[in-house]
């Protein structure tokens, strides 16, 4: 498999030792075996490094954020779309940032390379604009209590990836035909929970919330954040699905190989949640917040 990390850090020191010609970028292909015509490019007024590809992009979905800048630059063959570095101490999440847009690109289909670049980029935007770094150790205990229940929704129906709110900042961590989950995750016997904003027991709208509290316990040896994600891609049908999981992971805040999802967890308990919307149980009984 093509390292796109080195492939982009080389086609950049190659830039940089280049004669500028151009007025406003050096490019270069990086890839003649990719379904898009994808350049690294070195900006010529002060060197910084980009990730370019000509195609047109909505306005919203544009941004300055976490030191980059995403923009549009006219040419006469038709406009492109730039990535750039705008400060240079973010050298290495942009890299990485450009490297997995790639990735994610040359892992489709060729008729879907475009549409699952743009779906990469656009959940790298949603991670920047909410946090600068990963998760911290509480986010990740409620991404794992997140994940857990998950696994058991698509354990019972494969194609409910779309009911995990959570990711697109939904109101309800899930949410089906009117029938929605709040779950709150602990580590240790406490049986507390606490409610960030009283929004998230909100039943507007909803004809039935189900407050779900799942306790975790973390021990050598058990299950890890990575190893529950795993299970997850297992169980769902298909590519796209897959790609729609890891994309709904970075929007939740979680970076491709966060040292956060080693945490392990020996066992979760605490909720039940029998509707013909859903159709799973656990271990324990949840609390019935509107029925």
């Amino acid at each position: 498999m093509m390292n796109w990390l080195q492939a982009l850090n080389d086609a950049w020191d190659e830039l940089t030792k280049t004669v500028s010609l151009a007025r406003q970028f050096r490019t270069k292909l990086i890839s003649t075996e990719m379904p898009l015509d994808i350049l690294a490019g070195m900006r010529a007024s002060d060197n910084a490094p980009c990730l370019m590809l000509q195609t047109t992009l909505a306005p919203e979905a544009l941004f300055e954020l976490g030191g980059m800048r995403l923009s549009t630059m006219p040419d006469q063959s038709g406009p492109f779309l730039v990535l750039s570095l705008e400060d240079s101490s973010r050298r290495d999440l942009f890299s990485t940032i450009c490297a997995d847009v790639v990735s994610a690109a040359t892992r489709a289909v060729m008729a879907d390379a475009l549409e699952q670049f743009l779906a990469r980029l656009d959940a790298w935007r949603r991670f920047l604009r909410d946090r600068r770094d990963g998760l911290s150790r509480p986010e990740t205990i409620g991404l794992i209590g997140e994940l857990l229940v998950l696994e058991q929704l698509l354990t019972a129906d494969p194609y409910r990836l779309a009911t995990w709110q959570s990711p697109d900042d939904g109101l309800h961590d899930f949410e089906s035909g009117g029938h929605a989950l709040e779950v709150k995750a602990g580590l240790g016997p406490s049986s507390s929970i606490t409610i960030s904003a009283l929004d998230q027991l909100d039943t507007t709208g909803l004809r039935r919330l189900d407050l779900l509290h799942v306790r975790l316990v973390e021990v050598p040896g058990a299950r890890c954040l990575r190893d529950i994600i795993g299970a997850i891609s297992s169980i769902l049908p298909d590519d796209a699905s897959r790609r729609a999981f890891d994309n709904a992971l970075l929007r939740r805040g979680l970076m491709p190989d966060d040292d956060a999802a080693r945490l392990t967890v020996a066992r979760q308990s605490g909720w039940e949640a029998r509707q013909s919307g859903w159709q799973f149980s656990g271990r324990g009984v949840g609390m019935i917040v509107a029925a």
